[in-house]
C-alpha cells in the first residue's frame, strides 16, 4: 500500500474502511471525512469532533455492562489481546524524563524520543505500552469540563518503519479489541484529518483517525513520517487511547471521576485531580522546584495547600500512589512519597499561617503540626489564633 506522503493515502484509508462495513460521510460543518457504521437515515451530518463537538456525551445513554470495570481490568484485557496478536509489551517511561521537546511525557509515542531526537538505532517490531502521561494544558478545565484530567494512562500500540497497510491493520486490531471489551463499532464515529507537525526535526505530514464513542473522544490513530538529519525519514504508527476514558465509556457513570476516586473520599474534581497528578510526579522522583517538572509538582501542591488542606487529601494521595504503582516502577517508597508530598503541601499552609498571624517567625522545612508546635512552645504564640488561621486554609 501507499505510504503517508502519497496523495492517495486518504483514498486507501477510505477503501480500507468501506471494505470493513464503514460508511463514508462529509461533515457539513467542518468538511472533514468521517466514517460510521450507521446508514444515511440514522447517521448525523456533523462529525462531532473538535469544533463540531457538542460535549453532550451521548454514550451515557447506550447499553452498559451489569458490573463496573476497573482501569486495571481493562488494561489487562488490552495487554492480553495485543500480546496474543504478536505485540511486545514494554515498560513505560518515567513521566519526568521524556528526552524530547517536553518537560513531561504527554504521549506513548515518546518512547521513541531517543531515536527521533538522539539518532539512536530504530526500534524493530510492534509494541504495546500503558504509558502514564501528564498534560498541563488541561489543568484549567478539570473542574468545568467533564472527562478531563491532567494525568492519565495512554494505552498505545507503536511501530517504526511501518507502511500504511501495516498501520491500518493495527487500526483494525484496535477496532476488534474495543468491541471485545464492550465498546461496539456501531456506536463509533471515526474522523479523518491530514495535517503537518513539527517535533523539532522539521515539518512532516500526519494522517490522523480520531475515535469518538457516542460523543466522547477516546483516542486516535496517527501515521507519521518524521524527518531525520542523518538518515531517511521514519514512518511511525502511533495509536493511543486514554485508559480512564475507555473505562468511563464502558461503565457509563455520570462522571469521569466516579471510578477514579476512593469511595470514601469527598472533594472537588480539582482536588482529586491534583492528588492524582502530584502522586504520579512524586513516585517518578520529581522534587518541587521553580522550573521544569518540579514546577508542576509545586503548582499542584500549592492548590492542595491553599484550597484543600486537611480532609481527604492525604488519604487520596496514598490511594493514587497505589494506583500509579500498577503502571510504573516507583522511584521512591510509598511512606517517603507521602512525607515529601506532605512537606510541600504544608509549606503553603505554613506560609499562609505566617501571613495571617503576623509577628511570628517564618516557617522552615517542616509540617504544619511541627510549625505550630514550635510557635506555641518556643515563641509563646496564641494557640486559638493559630487554629483560626488553619481554618482559613481549609475554607
Amino acid at each position: 500500500m501507499s505510504n503517508i506522503t502519497s496523495n492517495d493515502a486518504p483514498t486507501v484509508v477510505t477503501v480500507f474502511m468501506v471494505e470493513r462495513g464503514w460508511r463514508v460521510y462529509r461533515c457539513v460543518t467542518c468538511g472533514k471525512t468521517f466514517f460510521t457504521k450507521l446508514s444515511h437515515k440514522n447517521a448525523s451530518s456533523v462529525c462531532g469532533w473538535g469544533r463540531c463537538d457538542t460535549k453532550e456525551y451521548r454514550f451515557r445513554s447506550l447499553p452498559k455492562k451489569r458490573r463496573i470495570v476497573t482501569p486495571t481490568e481493562v488494561n489487562t484485557s488490552l495487554c492480553s489481546h495485543f500480546s496474543a496478536s504478536g505485540y511486545e509489551t514494554v515498560a513505560p517511561r518515567n513521566v519526568a524524563k521524556p528526552g524530547g521537546q517536553t518537560d513531561l511525557v504527554v504521549a506513548g509515542v515518546q518512547m521513541y524520543d531517543d531515536v527521533i531526537h538522539g539518532n539512536q538505532p530504530i526500534w524493530e517490531g510492534k509494541v504495546f505500552v500503558a504509558q502514564p502521561c501528564i498534560r498541563m494544558q488541561f489543568q484549567a478545565s478539570v473542574g468545568s469540563q467533564e472527562g478531563t484530567s491532567t494525568s492519565f494512562v495512554n494505552v498505545c500500540t507503536e511501530q517504526m518503519v511501518v507502511s500504511l497497510g501495516e498501520h491500518l491493520n493495527m487500526v483494525d486490531h484496535w477496532c476488534t479489541v474495543l468491541s471485545k471489551i464492550g465498546l461496539h463499532m456501531n456506536d463509533f464515529v471515526i474522523i479523518m484529518r491530514e495535517t503537518n507537525k513539527n517535533w523539532g526535526t522539521g515539518d512532516f505530514p500526519a494522517l490522523e483517525l480520531f475515535f469518538s464513542y457516542g460523543g466522547l473522544e477516546l483516542g486516535d490513530a496517527v501515521l507519521l513520517e518524521i524527518p531525520q538529519k542523518s538518515r531517511a525519514s521514519i514512518p511511525i504508527s502511533d495509536i493511543g487511547f486514554g485508559l480512564e476514558r475507555i473505562v468511563w465509556a464502558i461503565n457509563k457513570t455520570d462522571s469521569y471521576f466516579d471510578t477514579l476516586v476512593p469511595w470514601t473520599v469527598e472533594g472537588t474534581k480539582e482536588m482529586v485531580d491534583s492528588c492524582r497528578t502530584l502522586a504520579l510526579l512524586v513516585l517518578c522522583g520529581v522534587r518541587a522546584t521553580n522550573k521544569g517538572p518540579g514546577l508542576q509538582c509545586r503548582r499542584f501542591s500549592k492548590v492542595l495547600g491553599e484550597k484543600y488542606y486537611g480532609g481527604d487529601v492525604y488519604y487520596a494521595l496514598s490511594y493514587y500512589f497505589d494506583y500509579w504503582a500498577q503502571f510504573i516502577k516507583p522511584l521512591i517508597c510509598k511512606d517517603a512519597a507521602v512525607r515529601l508530598a506532605q512537606l510541600e503541601i504544608e509549606r503553603f499552609v505554613n506560609l499562609r499561617i505566617h501571613k495571617v498571624v503576623q509577628g511570628l517567625p517564618p516557617p522552615r522545612d517542616e509540617t504544619t503540626e511541627a510549625y505550630i508546635s514550635r510557635l506555641v512552645y518556643t515563641c509563646g504564640a496564641n494557640i486559638h489564633e493559630l487554629r483560626k488561621a488553619i481554618q482559613i486554609c481549609r475554607m
